[in-house]
C-alpha cells in the first residue's frame, strides 16, 4: 500500500490529521519544510509528527517524510502523456493507438529504471548466479515473462523452474531445495498462495526475491530482497496490463544481463557454441541476420 493511501485510511487524532492534511497538500514540496516550520504552520508539535510516523511503522518523522517525498516524486514523474490504464479511446485511429502504446511502453521502462535500487538488484543477481536452482513463482499473465527468463538462463546453463499456480514445487521439493532461491512475481504483493509458498521457503532457509509494486505489501515484507515494478495500473479498471508486463520483462532482462556479465567471457562462449551446435541449418538471405561461416572464434 502506498503511503498516501495509508495516510487516507489510518485514523488520526485532530492534531495528527492537521499534519497529514498539510503533507497531502504540499506533496513533494514538504521536502523544504523543517519540523519547526511544520509544527508552527499546523499549530502542532514535533511529538505529533513522531506519533504519526510510529503509527505508520516508521522509526521517526524524517524516515516517513523522506519515504513520502520519494513516493510523491515517483508518482509525479513519467506517464504525463498517456494513461497506463486507458491509453487509447474508441475514436483513436490505428496509428494513434500504435503510437500511444509505444509511448506507454517507453514510459514503463523509464519508470522501472527510476525505481531500481542498485545495491538491491546487484545482490539479487549475485544470489541468482550462486544458486543451482532458481524457482520463479508466477501466475496468469506473468508466467510468460517468467518463461522468457527461464529460456534465457537455460542458454547459459542456469536452471530456472517456473512454478505453476498449483504449487507443484512444494510436492516435489524443488521450492525447498537447499541449493535454490525463489523469485516471486506479484503486482499486488498480496497473492495468498504466493505468501504461503514464501513462508514454506523461509522456513527451509531459502532466500526470496520479490518483484512487486511500489509501497508496503505482504510479499515485500516477507522477501529478503525486493525489486519494484512500474506501479500505475488499477487492479481491474484497465484495458490491459501493458505497463506492468513491460516493467516485469525489463527487470528480468536486467537480472539476466547482470548474471551474464558476472562471468561474461564464459557465458558468451557457452551461449554461442551451443547455439551453433544445436541450431545447425538455420540461415537467412538477409545480410543483417545472417552470420559468416568463419571458424568458431572460441
Amino acid at each position: 500500500m502506498l503511503i498516501k493511501e495509508k495516510l487516507k485510511q489510518t485514523k488520526f487524532s485532530d492534531s495528527q490529521q492537521a499534519v497529514v492534511d498539510y503533507m497531502m497538500q504540499l506533496g513533494p514540496k514538504i521536502k523544504d519544510k523543517t519540523v519547526r516550520q511544520i509544527a508552527r504552520e499546523t499549530y502542532t508539535s514535533s511529538a505529533t509528527m513522531i506519533r504519526i510516523a510510529h503509527k505508520l511503522n516508521y522509526p521517526g518523522w524524517e524516515d516517513l517524510k523522506n519515504a513520502f517525498i520519494e513516493e510523491q516524486e515517483y508518482l509525479s514523474s513519467h506517464f504525463q502523456e498517456v494513461d497506463a490504464n486507458i491509453p487509447f479511446s474508441r475514436s483513436d485511429s490505428p496509428m494513434t493507438i500504435a503510437n500511444r502504446i509505444a509511448v506507454l511502453e517507453k514510459e514503463a521502462i523509464n519508470d522501472t529504471l527510476a525505481l531500481i535500487n542498485w545495491e538491491t538488484i546487484e545482490k539479487a543477481a549475485a544470489l541468482i548466479g550462486s544458486r543451482r536452482i532458481v524457482n520463479i513463482v508466477a501466475m496468469n499473465n506473468t508466467i510468460a515473462q517468467a518463461e522468457e527468463f527461464m529460456y534465457k538462463m537455460g542458454r547459459i546453463q542456469k536452471m530456472v523452474i517456473v512454478q505453476p499456480p498449483s504449487g507443484e514445487g512444494l510436492y516435489n521439493g524443488t521450492i525447498t531445495d537447499p541449493s535454490s532461491c525463489m523469485i516471486v512475481i506479484s503486482y499486488t504483493g498480496e497473492t495468498g498462495n504466493f505468501i504461503r509458498w514464501i513462508q514454506y521457503a523461509k522456513e527451509a532457509g531459502i532466500p526470496v526475491i520479490a518483484i512487486t509494486s511500489l509501497g508496503d505489501n505482504s510479499i515485500s515484507r516477507l522477501a529478503d530482497l525486493t525489486l519494484r515494478i512500474c506501479t500505475r495500473e488499477k487492479m481491474f479498471s484497465k484495458i490491459s496490463w501493458y505497463a506492468s508486463e513491460v516493467s516485469i520483462s525489463y527487470l528480468l532482462n536486467v537480472l539476466y544481463s547482470l548474471v551474464f556479465a558476472a562471468d561474461y567471457d564464459h557465458h558468451l562462449e557457452t551461449k554461442v557454441k551451443r547455439s551453433k551446435k544445436i541450431e545447425q541449418g538455420r540461415h537467412s538471405s538477409i545480410s543483417i541476420i545472417s552470420e559468416s561461416q568463419d571458424p568458431d572464434p572460441f
